[in-house]
Protein backbone atom coordinates (compact mmCIF):
# COMPACT_ATOMS: atom_id res chain seq x y z
CA UNK A 1 0.00 0.00 0.00
CA UNK A 2 2.68 2.41 0.96
CA UNK A 3 5.17 1.50 -1.85
CA UNK A 4 2.17 1.86 -4.22
CA UNK A 5 1.31 5.84 -2.57
CA UNK A 6 5.09 6.23 -3.44
CA UNK A 7 5.02 4.88 -6.97
CA UNK A 8 1.85 7.12 -7.62
CA UNK A 9 3.34 10.30 -6.19
CA UNK A 10 6.26 10.14 -8.41
CA UNK A 11 4.51 9.28 -11.50
CA UNK A 12 2.21 12.85 -10.70
CA UNK A 13 5.78 14.90 -10.38
CA UNK A 14 7.17 13.05 -13.43
CA UNK A 15 4.14 14.57 -15.18
CA UNK A 16 4.54 18.42 -13.49
CA UNK A 17 7.58 18.45 -14.36
CA UNK A 18 7.20 17.05 -17.93
CA UNK A 19 7.27 20.02 -20.26
CA UNK A 20 4.30 20.45 -22.71
CA UNK A 21 4.86 20.18 -26.38
CA UNK A 22 5.13 23.93 -28.25
CA UNK A 23 1.92 24.10 -30.84
CA UNK A 24 3.57 25.28 -34.14
CA UNK A 25 0.68 27.33 -35.06
CA UNK A 26 1.44 29.61 -32.52
CA UNK A 27 4.61 30.76 -35.14
CA UNK A 28 2.24 31.17 -38.21
CA UNK A 29 1.64 35.07 -37.85
CA UNK A 30 5.54 36.13 -37.43
CA UNK A 31 6.78 33.67 -40.39
CA UNK A 32 4.12 35.52 -42.77
CA UNK A 33 4.95 39.13 -41.22
CA UNK A 34 8.88 38.28 -42.31
CA UNK A 35 7.98 36.29 -45.57
CA UNK A 36 6.19 39.65 -46.39
CA UNK A 37 8.86 42.00 -45.84
CA UNK A 38 12.75 41.89 -46.97
CA UNK A 39 15.38 40.72 -44.26
CA UNK A 40 18.65 42.24 -44.28
CA UNK A 41 19.88 38.70 -45.23
CA UNK A 42 18.38 38.38 -48.39
CA UNK A 43 20.67 38.83 -51.39
CA UNK A 44 19.50 42.02 -53.45
CA UNK A 45 19.34 41.65 -57.88
CA UNK A 46 17.67 38.93 -60.07
CA UNK A 47 18.74 35.89 -57.79
CA UNK A 48 17.66 37.12 -54.98
CA UNK A 49 13.99 37.97 -55.85
CA UNK A 50 13.78 34.77 -57.25
CA UNK A 51 14.61 32.53 -54.45
CA UNK A 52 12.65 35.20 -52.26
CA UNK A 53 9.68 34.20 -54.28
CA UNK A 54 10.46 30.69 -54.04
CA UNK A 55 10.68 31.17 -50.17
CA UNK A 56 7.41 32.86 -50.22
CA UNK A 57 5.52 30.11 -52.10
CA UNK A 58 6.79 27.64 -50.13
CA UNK A 59 5.39 28.73 -46.50
CA UNK A 60 2.47 29.76 -48.76
CA UNK A 61 1.92 25.95 -49.52
CA UNK A 62 2.50 25.02 -45.99
CA UNK A 63 0.39 27.51 -44.42
CA UNK A 64 3.59 29.28 -43.06
CA UNK A 65 4.14 27.23 -40.61
CA UNK A 66 8.39 26.21 -39.40
CA UNK A 67 9.95 24.13 -41.90
CA UNK A 68 13.12 23.20 -39.81
CA UNK A 69 12.00 23.87 -36.28
CA UNK A 70 9.25 22.33 -34.14
CA UNK A 71 7.96 24.42 -31.40
CA UNK A 72 11.15 25.49 -30.29
CA UNK A 73 13.46 22.50 -30.85
CA UNK A 74 15.59 21.76 -33.89
CA UNK A 75 14.31 18.69 -36.44
CA UNK A 76 16.90 16.11 -37.92
CA UNK A 77 15.91 18.68 -41.22
CA UNK A 78 17.65 21.32 -39.84
CA UNK A 79 20.73 19.31 -38.88
CA UNK A 80 21.12 18.04 -42.27
CA UNK A 81 21.02 21.37 -43.64
CA UNK A 82 23.70 22.81 -41.45
CA UNK A 83 25.94 19.74 -41.94
CA UNK A 84 25.66 20.36 -45.73
CA UNK A 85 25.95 24.04 -45.70
CA UNK A 86 29.44 22.95 -43.61
CA UNK A 87 30.37 20.98 -46.49
CA UNK A 88 29.94 23.87 -49.30
CA UNK A 89 33.76 23.63 -49.53
CA UNK A 90 33.29 20.67 -51.37
CA UNK A 91 31.84 22.54 -54.42
CA UNK A 92 34.39 25.13 -53.98
CA UNK A 93 31.65 27.58 -51.86
CA UNK A 94 31.92 29.13 -49.05
CA UNK A 95 30.02 28.13 -46.01
CA UNK A 96 29.83 31.48 -44.33
CA UNK A 97 27.55 32.80 -47.35
CA UNK A 98 24.59 31.17 -46.30
CA UNK A 99 24.71 32.22 -42.71
CA UNK A 100 26.61 28.78 -41.38
CA UNK A 101 28.26 30.26 -38.56
CA UNK A 102 24.83 31.98 -37.63
CA UNK A 103 23.22 28.31 -37.72
CA UNK A 104 26.20 26.80 -35.83
CA UNK A 105 25.76 29.37 -32.75
CA UNK A 106 22.23 29.24 -32.66
CA UNK A 107 22.32 25.52 -32.29
CA UNK A 108 25.15 25.60 -29.49
CA UNK A 109 22.58 28.47 -27.54
CA UNK A 110 20.20 26.12 -28.01
CA UNK A 111 22.05 23.41 -26.83
CA UNK A 112 23.01 24.89 -23.76
CA UNK A 113 19.15 25.84 -23.34
CA UNK A 114 18.07 22.09 -22.86
CA UNK A 115 17.68 21.67 -26.70
CA UNK A 116 15.55 24.58 -26.66
CA UNK A 117 15.84 27.74 -29.05
CA UNK A 118 13.78 31.37 -28.30
CA UNK A 119 10.64 31.18 -29.15
CA UNK A 120 10.49 34.64 -30.00
CA UNK A 121 13.51 34.09 -32.41
CA UNK A 122 12.30 31.04 -34.24
CA UNK A 123 10.14 32.57 -36.85
CA UNK A 124 12.97 34.49 -38.29
CA UNK A 125 15.75 31.36 -37.82
CA UNK A 126 13.45 29.27 -39.59
CA UNK A 127 12.81 31.22 -42.53
CA UNK A 128 16.31 32.12 -42.86
CA UNK A 129 17.48 27.98 -43.04
CA UNK A 130 14.83 28.40 -45.60
CA UNK A 131 17.13 31.18 -47.56
CA UNK A 132 19.97 29.53 -46.81
CA UNK A 133 18.60 26.27 -48.69
CA UNK A 134 17.70 28.28 -51.76
CA UNK A 135 20.55 30.11 -52.11
CA UNK A 136 22.89 27.23 -51.58
CA UNK A 137 20.74 25.44 -53.93
CA UNK A 138 20.95 28.24 -56.70
CA UNK A 139 24.72 28.27 -56.35
CA UNK A 140 25.05 24.54 -57.13
CA UNK A 141 22.93 25.01 -60.01
CA UNK A 142 25.18 27.74 -61.49
CA UNK A 143 22.20 30.46 -61.49
CA UNK A 144 24.04 33.12 -59.11
CA UNK A 145 27.34 33.55 -61.58
CA UNK A 146 27.12 35.72 -64.11
CA UNK A 147 29.24 34.73 -67.47
CA UNK A 148 28.71 37.35 -69.89
CA UNK A 149 30.53 39.87 -67.34
CA UNK A 150 33.12 37.70 -67.70
CA UNK A 151 32.93 37.25 -71.70
CA UNK A 152 30.11 39.05 -73.49
CA UNK A 153 29.84 35.98 -75.58
CA UNK A 154 29.42 33.64 -72.98
CA UNK A 155 25.98 32.28 -73.34
CA UNK A 156 24.46 29.93 -70.89
CA UNK A 157 21.10 29.00 -70.81
CA UNK A 158 19.83 28.75 -67.03
CA UNK A 159 18.74 25.13 -65.41
CA UNK A 160 15.16 25.55 -64.98
CA UNK A 161 14.04 24.32 -61.10
CA UNK A 162 11.23 24.84 -59.40
CA UNK A 163 13.29 24.83 -55.99
CA UNK A 164 9.95 25.87 -53.70
CA UNK A 165 9.07 21.89 -55.25
CA UNK A 166 12.84 20.84 -54.09
CA UNK A 167 12.49 22.06 -51.22
CA UNK A 168 8.85 20.63 -50.07
CA UNK A 169 10.92 17.16 -50.93
CA UNK A 170 13.54 17.56 -49.29
CA UNK A 171 11.48 18.31 -46.04
CA UNK A 172 8.54 16.04 -46.32
CA UNK A 173 11.02 13.11 -47.30
CA UNK A 174 13.56 13.43 -44.99
CA UNK A 175 16.60 13.86 -47.39
CA UNK A 176 17.98 17.10 -47.44
CA UNK A 177 21.66 16.32 -48.04
CA UNK A 178 20.40 14.21 -50.74
CA UNK A 179 18.12 16.71 -52.51
CA UNK A 180 20.97 19.30 -52.86
CA UNK A 181 23.64 16.79 -53.93
CA UNK A 182 21.17 16.22 -56.50
CA UNK A 183 21.23 19.53 -57.80
CA UNK A 184 24.84 19.50 -58.26
CA UNK A 185 26.69 18.42 -61.72
CA UNK A 186 27.32 14.74 -61.88
CA UNK A 187 29.65 14.78 -64.64
CA UNK A 188 33.21 13.01 -63.92
CA UNK A 189 34.87 16.24 -64.66
CA UNK A 190 33.48 18.04 -61.75
CA UNK A 191 33.62 15.07 -59.74
CA UNK A 192 37.46 15.56 -60.22
CA UNK A 193 37.94 18.72 -59.68
CA UNK A 194 36.23 18.30 -56.33
CA UNK A 195 38.67 15.46 -55.48
CA UNK A 196 41.37 17.99 -57.03
CA UNK A 197 40.38 20.61 -54.45
CA UNK A 198 40.36 18.43 -51.81
CA UNK A 199 43.56 17.54 -52.29
CA UNK A 200 44.74 21.10 -52.76
CA UNK A 201 43.39 21.75 -49.48
CA UNK A 202 45.74 19.08 -47.84
CA UNK A 203 48.23 20.04 -50.08
CA UNK A 204 48.43 23.33 -51.13
CA UNK A 205 50.13 24.14 -54.57
CA UNK A 206 48.27 27.45 -55.06
CA UNK A 207 45.85 26.10 -57.77
CA UNK A 208 42.93 26.40 -55.28
CA UNK A 209 41.21 29.81 -56.59
CA UNK A 210 42.02 28.05 -60.21
CA UNK A 211 40.05 24.93 -59.55
CA UNK A 212 37.26 26.74 -57.58
CA UNK A 213 36.54 28.90 -60.92
CA UNK A 214 36.70 25.52 -63.17
CA UNK A 215 33.97 24.03 -60.65
CA UNK A 216 31.49 27.06 -61.41
CA UNK A 217 32.08 26.49 -64.74
CA UNK A 218 31.03 23.08 -64.90
CA UNK A 219 27.89 24.38 -63.18
CA UNK A 220 27.36 26.56 -66.02
CA UNK A 221 27.01 23.63 -68.09
CA UNK A 222 24.17 22.16 -69.34
CA UNK A 223 22.61 19.19 -66.69
CA UNK A 224 22.89 16.73 -69.53
CA UNK A 225 24.89 16.81 -71.88
CA UNK A 226 24.34 14.36 -74.29
CA UNK A 227 24.77 10.40 -74.54
CA UNK A 228 27.01 11.38 -77.50
CA UNK A 229 28.47 14.99 -77.98
CA UNK A 230 31.26 16.74 -78.80
CA UNK A 231 32.98 18.88 -76.14
CA UNK A 232 35.53 21.29 -76.88
CA UNK A 233 37.72 22.63 -74.35
CA UNK A 234 38.65 26.67 -75.73
CA UNK A 235 42.46 26.85 -73.76
CA UNK A 236 43.54 23.60 -73.88
CA UNK A 237 43.06 23.20 -77.98
CA UNK A 238 41.43 20.23 -77.87
CA UNK A 239 38.13 18.23 -78.78
CA UNK A 240 36.60 15.25 -77.87
CA UNK A 241 33.45 13.15 -79.17
CA UNK A 242 32.00 11.72 -75.79
CA UNK A 243 30.56 8.58 -75.50
CA UNK A 244 29.38 8.71 -71.96
CA UNK A 245 31.91 8.98 -69.67
CA UNK A 246 34.70 7.97 -72.78
CA UNK A 247 36.13 9.82 -75.31
CA UNK A 248 35.27 7.49 -78.67
CA UNK A 249 37.34 10.34 -80.60
CA UNK A 250 40.08 13.31 -79.29
CA UNK A 251 42.01 15.46 -81.48
CA UNK A 252 43.94 18.90 -81.01
CA UNK A 253 42.22 22.33 -82.49
CA UNK A 254 43.04 25.61 -83.26
CA UNK A 255 40.58 28.39 -81.75
CA UNK A 256 39.68 32.45 -82.05
CA UNK A 257 42.43 34.55 -81.83
CA UNK A 258 42.61 36.79 -78.13
CA UNK A 259 41.04 39.58 -80.58
CA UNK A 260 38.68 37.36 -82.69
CA UNK A 261 37.88 34.91 -79.37
CA UNK A 262 35.61 32.29 -79.99
CA UNK A 263 31.92 32.06 -78.31
CA UNK A 264 30.94 29.63 -75.56
CA UNK A 265 27.76 28.03 -76.27
CA UNK A 266 25.95 24.95 -76.47
CA UNK A 267 24.37 23.80 -79.60
CA UNK A 268 23.23 20.77 -82.01
CA UNK A 269 25.37 19.68 -85.14
CA UNK A 270 22.85 18.93 -87.88
CA UNK A 271 25.22 18.47 -91.07
CA UNK A 272 27.81 18.17 -92.82
CA UNK A 273 29.73 20.19 -95.85
CA UNK A 274 31.55 18.58 -98.10
CA UNK A 275 33.41 21.04 -100.23
CA UNK A 276 32.24 24.09 -98.74
CA UNK A 277 32.32 27.28 -100.34
CA UNK A 278 33.93 29.97 -97.74
CA UNK A 279 31.52 32.89 -98.27
CA UNK A 280 33.94 35.18 -96.53
CA UNK A 281 33.05 37.68 -93.67
CA UNK A 282 32.59 41.33 -93.98
CA UNK A 283 35.58 42.14 -91.06
CA UNK A 284 38.10 40.08 -92.74
CA UNK A 285 37.33 41.21 -96.13
CA UNK A 286 37.82 44.59 -95.15
CA UNK A 287 40.67 43.95 -92.67
CA UNK A 288 42.64 41.36 -94.70
CA UNK A 289 41.56 40.54 -98.30
CA UNK A 290 41.38 43.80 -99.36
CA UNK A 291 44.58 45.27 -98.01
CA UNK A 292 46.48 42.00 -99.10
CA UNK A 293 44.62 43.09 -103.24
CA UNK A 294 45.85 46.39 -102.58
CA UNK A 295 49.22 45.47 -102.11
CA UNK A 296 49.36 42.99 -104.10
CA UNK A 297 46.95 42.45 -106.98
CA UNK A 298 47.06 39.13 -108.16
CA UNK A 299 46.27 38.04 -104.00
CA UNK A 300 42.69 37.41 -105.04
CA UNK A 301 43.20 35.25 -108.15
CA UNK A 302 46.24 33.33 -106.88
CA UNK A 303 43.40 32.12 -103.78
CA UNK A 304 40.98 31.23 -105.83
CA UNK A 305 38.95 33.90 -104.50
CA UNK A 306 35.54 35.35 -106.50
CA UNK A 307 34.11 38.78 -106.05
CA UNK A 308 30.63 39.04 -106.69
CA UNK A 309 28.89 42.47 -106.97
CA UNK A 310 25.11 43.08 -105.91
CA UNK A 311 23.75 41.62 -108.85
CA UNK A 312 25.20 38.29 -107.59
CA UNK A 313 27.45 38.71 -111.17
CA UNK A 314 31.27 38.10 -110.81
CA UNK A 315 33.80 40.95 -110.69
CA UNK A 316 36.31 42.13 -113.07
CA UNK A 317 38.94 42.59 -110.24
CA UNK A 318 41.13 44.56 -112.69
CA UNK A 319 38.03 47.02 -112.66
CA UNK A 320 37.60 47.48 -108.94
CA UNK A 321 40.06 50.70 -107.38
CA UNK A 322 40.87 48.48 -104.49
CA UNK A 323 42.50 51.46 -102.60
CA UNK A 324 38.83 53.23 -102.72
CA UNK A 325 36.73 52.45 -100.02
CA UNK A 326 33.53 52.99 -101.80
CA UNK A 327 34.43 51.15 -104.53
CA UNK A 328 34.94 48.26 -102.34
CA UNK A 329 31.43 48.66 -100.30
CA UNK A 330 28.51 45.98 -101.34
CA UNK A 331 31.06 43.20 -103.06
CA UNK A 332 31.16 39.67 -101.63
CA UNK A 333 34.05 37.41 -101.25
CA UNK A 334 33.67 33.71 -101.70
CA UNK A 335 36.46 31.25 -102.13
CA UNK A 336 35.55 27.98 -104.50
CA UNK A 337 36.24 24.65 -102.92
CA UNK A 338 39.76 23.33 -103.59
CA UNK A 339 42.94 22.81 -101.51
CA UNK A 340 43.44 26.82 -101.28
CA UNK A 341 39.92 26.56 -99.35
CA UNK A 342 40.41 28.18 -95.99
CA UNK A 343 37.99 25.30 -94.67
CA UNK A 344 39.60 22.81 -96.23
CA UNK A 345 37.65 19.77 -97.54
CA UNK A 346 34.77 19.80 -95.16
CA UNK A 347 32.64 21.43 -92.58
CA UNK A 348 30.90 20.75 -89.68
CA UNK A 349 27.32 22.75 -88.97
CA UNK A 350 25.51 23.53 -85.71
CA UNK A 351 23.92 26.77 -87.14
CA UNK A 352 24.41 29.37 -83.85
CA UNK A 353 24.29 33.48 -83.86
CA UNK A 354 27.87 33.38 -83.85
CA UNK A 355 28.42 31.60 -87.43
CA UNK A 356 30.98 29.60 -85.78
CA UNK A 357 31.47 25.87 -86.63
CA UNK A 358 34.14 23.09 -86.53
CA UNK A 359 35.88 22.88 -89.85
CA UNK A 360 39.20 21.68 -91.50
CA UNK A 361 42.37 24.16 -92.86
CA UNK A 362 44.84 23.74 -95.26
CA UNK A 363 47.64 25.25 -92.56
CA UNK A 364 48.47 21.69 -90.73
CA UNK A 365 51.42 22.55 -89.32
CA UNK A 366 49.52 25.17 -87.23
CA UNK A 367 48.81 22.03 -85.16
CA UNK A 368 52.16 21.66 -83.80
CA UNK A 369 52.20 25.07 -81.92
CA UNK A 370 51.78 25.07 -77.96
CA UNK A 371 49.51 28.20 -78.77
CA UNK A 372 46.57 27.28 -81.15
CA UNK A 373 44.83 30.68 -80.33
CA UNK A 374 44.78 31.31 -84.33
CA UNK A 375 41.85 31.19 -85.73
CA UNK A 376 39.06 33.74 -86.65
CA UNK A 377 36.46 32.59 -84.41
CA UNK A 378 35.70 28.95 -85.78
CA UNK A 379 37.12 25.49 -84.67
CA UNK A 380 39.51 24.06 -86.92
CA UNK A 381 40.22 20.31 -86.26
CA UNK A 382 43.13 17.87 -86.29
CA UNK A 383 41.47 14.78 -88.16
CA UNK A 384 38.49 15.79 -89.99
CA UNK A 385 38.00 12.87 -91.81
CA UNK A 386 37.96 10.89 -88.59
CA UNK A 387 35.18 12.90 -87.24
CA UNK A 388 33.52 12.72 -90.66
CA UNK A 389 33.31 8.89 -90.90
CA UNK A 390 32.14 8.83 -86.92
CA UNK A 391 29.48 10.89 -87.90
CA UNK A 392 28.81 9.08 -90.69
CA UNK A 393 28.74 5.39 -89.44
CA UNK A 394 24.74 5.14 -89.06
CA UNK A 395 24.66 5.52 -92.90
CA UNK A 396 26.72 2.54 -94.00
CA UNK A 397 25.99 4.38 -98.12
CA UNK A 398 28.78 6.82 -96.96
CA UNK A 399 31.92 4.41 -97.18
CA UNK A 400 35.53 5.67 -96.72
CA UNK A 401 35.77 6.18 -100.21
CA UNK A 402 32.63 7.89 -101.10
CA UNK A 403 33.59 10.39 -97.92
CA UNK A 404 36.95 11.43 -99.44
CA UNK A 405 35.51 11.69 -103.12
CA UNK A 406 32.79 14.00 -101.41
CA UNK A 407 35.60 16.20 -99.45
CA UNK A 408 37.36 16.37 -103.26
CA UNK A 409 34.47 17.54 -105.13
CA UNK A 410 34.31 20.57 -106.86
CA UNK A 411 30.71 21.69 -105.93
CA UNK A 412 30.11 21.90 -102.27
CA UNK A 413 27.99 18.91 -100.79
CA UNK A 414 25.53 19.26 -97.75
CA UNK A 415 24.82 16.04 -95.68
CA UNK A 416 22.06 16.23 -93.28
CA UNK A 417 22.89 14.03 -90.04
CA UNK A 418 20.62 11.14 -89.29
CA UNK A 419 21.15 12.10 -85.38
CA UNK A 420 22.17 15.67 -84.18
CA UNK A 421 24.90 15.55 -82.21
CA UNK A 422 25.13 18.21 -78.85
CA UNK A 423 28.32 20.08 -79.26
CA UNK A 424 29.46 22.40 -76.06
CA UNK A 425 32.27 24.70 -76.57
CA UNK A 426 33.65 26.01 -72.63
CA UNK A 427 36.79 27.37 -71.40
CA UNK A 428 38.38 24.98 -68.34
CA UNK A 429 41.84 25.62 -67.29
CA UNK A 430 41.96 23.13 -64.95
CA UNK A 431 41.49 19.61 -66.59
CA UNK A 432 41.01 16.26 -64.60
CA UNK A 433 43.00 13.58 -66.56
CA UNK A 434 41.96 9.95 -66.43
CA UNK A 435 44.21 9.10 -63.47
CA UNK A 436 43.06 11.93 -61.65
CA UNK A 437 45.92 14.21 -61.82
CA UNK A 438 44.81 17.92 -63.19
CA UNK A 439 46.27 19.59 -66.34
CA UNK A 440 46.56 23.65 -65.77
CA UNK A 441 46.52 24.82 -69.13
CA UNK A 442 47.39 28.46 -70.09
CA UNK A 443 44.24 31.55 -70.51
CA UNK A 444 44.61 32.47 -73.74
CA UNK A 445 41.42 34.86 -73.48
CA UNK A 446 42.40 35.88 -69.60
CA UNK A 447 38.93 35.04 -68.62
CA UNK A 448 40.05 33.38 -65.23
CA UNK A 449 41.96 37.32 -64.31
CA UNK A 450 38.33 38.31 -65.40
CA UNK A 451 36.02 35.92 -63.43
CA UNK A 452 38.72 36.14 -60.39
CA UNK A 453 38.09 40.33 -60.25
CA UNK A 454 34.76 39.89 -60.39
CA UNK A 455 34.62 37.05 -57.54
CA UNK A 456 37.33 39.02 -55.58
CA UNK A 457 36.79 42.94 -56.11
CA UNK A 458 38.92 43.93 -53.77
CA UNK A 459 41.82 42.60 -54.73
CA UNK A 460 44.25 44.64 -56.96
CA UNK A 461 44.29 43.51 -60.63
CA UNK A 462 47.97 41.74 -59.33
CA UNK A 463 46.59 39.89 -56.55
CA UNK A 464 43.84 38.43 -58.80
CA UNK A 465 46.52 37.44 -61.36
CA UNK A 466 48.36 35.60 -58.80
CA UNK A 467 45.47 33.90 -57.34
CA UNK A 468 44.17 31.81 -60.66
CA UNK A 469 48.22 30.96 -61.19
Amino acid sequence: MRSSAILFLLAVLISGCKREKIDNSQHVAAIQKIVSSSPSWIERGKVGTRLWDSERAFYRSRGNLPAWIDGDRRTPELDALVEELRHAEDHGLDPARYGTGEFQKAIEVADANKGTFDLAGVPELDAHLTYAFLRYAADVLGWSGNPKAIYAQWVVKPKQEDLAASLNKAISSHEVRRTLQELAPTHQQYKGLQAALANEMRNPTGHADQIRMNLERWRWMPRALGDRYILVNVPAYQMQVMEGEKPALAMRVIVGQPENPTPLFSDEMTNIVFSPTWNIPETIIRKEMVPHQVNDPSYLERHDIEVVGTSGDAVDLESVDWADEQAVNGLHFRQAPGPQNALGFVKFMFPNEFDVYLHDTPTRSLFNKPFRALSHGCIRIENPVALAQYLMRDRPEWTAERIGDAMSGEREQAVPLKEHLPVHIGYWTAWVNADGSVTYTEDPYKLDVEQAAIEHPSLPPAATTAAVR
